[in-house]
């Protein structure tokens, strides 16, 4: 720090858009070091973000730093790249940098990460000696069971029994196990790089040939080897000193599998991992390596885009076009737009990776000056493997069973030949709505603008938008009739039936009620792997990045639901999920086959399906969205206003709307307007839609809109936000 400037501005976890002046304490302070400030009756940790020689307030009123740590937070590229962020995204600018740094560090808990252990058993355990075991004794007798066969790692044995713990370190004192440090078991016999073909090669060489900036666009069938891509384009970029790479995955399920590759092929190279699913301890010491240059691959999900690297030298996203990318709370930023950003402030390279782009990435290599490097992978990488058959069959009509006598026999004939088959249905719970027979009463959230959905397993109803729940209704509410009807099929009613009419089958549930223990997903691939599962049903948690070869079939339901969605991109939604989902099958030796019900068959997008052609339908979408000027013909945030009295919430929307219209004549208005979940949890909601074809006039707009907008008398009394290139 300069001595003529001793005023630190400091970023503050708080509501409100500008930096803070402090005095220094006359300790060396550098830019994003972490420091603990006064900031009312309170004490905080904030973030140096500039340094200057004056302050818009009085000396006495300017107060001092209380302390400085040692770690500095933010280098200057980070730093520069989160105030671009709010300001493109309009968040408050101390809410936007400390939102990306971890937990622990917020709340001053600089805690040691725990060494995991294993435990493994001696020669002394024997079969005879679990015989002297007394039966009172339970836990002892379970675990020296499971010992014999296999060791025991720490984090498991709160799952055995809850007094697990106490007694291992029994066992421990009396010599029958030992204890040692737990770490991934890594097979050596899969480490060989499998051979590449003609197409994977091309692409590897065009993108080591320039190190510099440049979106490449790998657009690849599901099956075509984009990770096998990445893996050696890793291996060549970690050959320059200190070289990190930055992967990112759209959601946690992929990935365990990912990292288990990524282990597999760098034996001897620091992986670290950053997701949700990791405790805090664990994440900040994973953020700690990969910001000092420790950690060579980071492997992480949309938030990882903020982590500090030191010597980043290639940015990978997996699934580019997944909108898992896009943050919903809070900063609204889309994680491979400002990796785009990132990538471009270092001048080093990006791979898109996809099997069915974003219309925005697909326009992007279609432009007269391209601003993406398209690279195909048009073949499957396995050479004897081929895209599956995808065959469009009319929906079921037996509103009592959901898996009809074609589906049944064609499931039939793969559990004949031992084969496995994935049967999707984006709906969990038993079904979406209990309707009453007599009079038409459907049961209602009481929070929500939603049907309660049946969870029939545990006799409850369930909001799947609030977590509002209660007991199953015995009567209807209107008319007393006690002939009640779960209506429609979501995973636990496929699953039920699946398993009445094929008992012999191991069926296995997949969605977030079934997988909510740690590792839950990770253990079930395995077992799927390895042949002990035969039929997986499934929500959007089992739709892409998962290598099965074994899966020879796929069952699509209830596809049709997205064509009634009023979402401008439902109709792309549903194409690629439909895409990556019909990728499962077939991906060895054995031939794929895919099925999907649908009432449509004719639509534009089971025909594109139906013969793998993304680029035919991506080319009609685009040709639509150009001629109505939509995006990403154009650009748009939406105003989004709530509050549990729909007066006040009317008022502002209808205010703010107004002054709107009057900023400028480039930009349109619609609304205000209700989205479609006109209440969630309580809040009454509306909307304002805000497009122009300029991404400037939108900013611009804005800038202005949101100045107004904080001086309204309701901006504090109902709850709103701005969501920039919403999706």
């Amino acid at each position: 720090m300069n001595e003529e400037k001793k005023i630190l501005k400091v970023a503050l976890d708080v509501p409100i858009d500008q930096l803070f002046d402090y005095l220094s304490d006359g300790s060396s302070v550098l830019l994003g070091q972490q420091v603990k400030v006064p900031f009312g009756r309170r004490v905080v940790i904030g973030v140096v973000c500039e340094f200057a020689g004056s302050s818009a307030l009085s000396a006495n009123k300017l107060k001092k730093i209380i302390s400085t740590d040692n770690e500095v937070l933010c280098d200057k590229e980070l730093l520069h790249l989160i105030k671009f962020s709010a300001n493109y995204y309009h968040h408050p600018i101390g809410q936007s940098i400390l939102s990306i740094i971890p937990t622990n560090i917020k709340q001053d808990k600089n805690v040691t990460l725990r060494k995991e252990m294993v435990y493994k058993a001696s020669s002394k355990l024997t079969k005879d000696w679990v015989i002297t075991i007394p039966n009172r004794q339970q836990t002892k007798k379970k675990l020296a069971d499971i010992l014999i066969k296999q060791s025991i790692r720490q984090s498991s044995l709160k799952n055995i029994a809850s007094n697990a713990t106490k007694v291992i370190q029994e066992l421990k004192l009396l010599g029958i196990c030992s204890e040692e440090e737990w770490s991934p078991k890594i097979e050596n016999k899969e480490n060989k790089a499998p051979n590449l073909n003609k197409e994977q090669i091309a692409a590897i060489n065009q993108i080591n040939k320039d190190k510099f900036f440049h979106p490449w666009l790998l657009f690849g069938i599901t099956g075509s080897g984009k990770t096998e891509v990445y893996l050696n384009l890793i291996h060549n970029f970690l050959k320059e000193d200190d070289a990190q790479i930055l992967v990112l995955v759209p959601e946690i399920n992929l990935t365990p599998q990912l990292e288990n590759r990524f282990r597999k092929r760098f034996q001897h190279t620091k992986i670290v991992t950053l997701h949700s699913n990791l405790n805090t301890s664990e994440r900040l010491a994973n953020w700690r390596q990969a910001k000092s240059g420790e950690a060579q691959i980071i492997l992480g999900t949309r938030l990882a885009i903020y982590t500090p690297i030191k010597h980043l030298k290639l940015i990978i996203i997996d699934e580019e076009h997944d909108m898992s990318f896009k943050q919903q709370e809070g900063l609204k930023y889309h994680a491979r737009d400002i990796a785009l950003v990132r990538a471009r402030n270092l001048n080093i390279p990006i791979v898109l990776g996809t099997a069915t782009p974003s219309l925005e990435s697909w326009l992007n290599t279609k432009l007269m000056n391209a601003k993406y490097k398209l690279l195909k992978l048009n073949k499957r990488a396995v050479a004897e493997s081929s895209l599956p058959t995808i065959k469009i069959i009319p929906t079921n009509q037996d509103r009592n069973n959901p898996i009809s006598p074609l589906i049944m026999k064609a499931i039939q004939k793969r559990m004949d030949r031992k084969e496995q088959v994935l049967v999707f249905i984006n709906r969990r719970g038993f079904a979406p709505v209990l309707v009453c027979g007599s009079c038409g009463w459907s049961a209602n959230c009481k929070r929500c603008s939603a049907k309660l959905v049946v969870h029939l397993n545990q006799k409850r109803m369930k909001c799947h938008h609030c977590g509002y729940e209660r007991k199953m209704y015995v009567q209807c509410e209107d008319c007393g009739n006690t002939d009640l009807h779960p209506v429609g099929s979501g995973t636990q009613r496929v699953e039920d039936s699946l398993r009445e009419m094929i008992p012999t089958a191991k069926v296995v549930r997949v969605d977030r009620d079934s997988m909510r223990k740690k590792n839950a997903l990770e253990n079930l691939f395995k077992e799927t792997n390895q042949g002990k599962v035969d039929i997986l049903v499934g929500t959007q948690m089992l739709a892409k990045g998962h290598d099965f070869p074994n899966l020879t079939l796929v069952i699509v339901l209830g596809a049709d639901n997205a064509l009634y969605s009023t979402d401008l991109r439902a109709s792309e939604r549903l194409f690629s999920q439909l895409m990556q989902v019909a990728g499962r099958a077939g991906r060895g030796s054995l031939k794929g086959e895919v099925m999907i019900e649908t009432n449509f068959p004719n639509h534009p997008i089971f025909k594109a399906v139906k013969s793998h052609d993304y680029e035919a339908y991506a080319n009609s979408l685009l040709d639509e969205r150009k001629f109505l000027d939509l995006p990403p013909y154009s650009y748009s945030a939406i105003l989004k206003a709530e509050s549990k009295k729909l007066a006040l919430v009317e008022i502002f929307t209808n205010d703010v709307s107004e002054w709107a219209e009057q900023i400028s004549s480039e930009v349109q208005i619609f609304g205000p307007v209700r989205p479609v979940m006109e209440r969630v949890n309580g809040y009454e909601r509306i909307n304002i839609y805000v497009q122009s074809l300029e991404r400037k006039n939108i900013q611009n707009m804005l800038n202005i809109w949101l100045h107004q907008i904080r001086q309204h008398p309701l901006a504090n009394k109902i709850k709103w936000n701005i969501d920039v290139d919403p999706i």
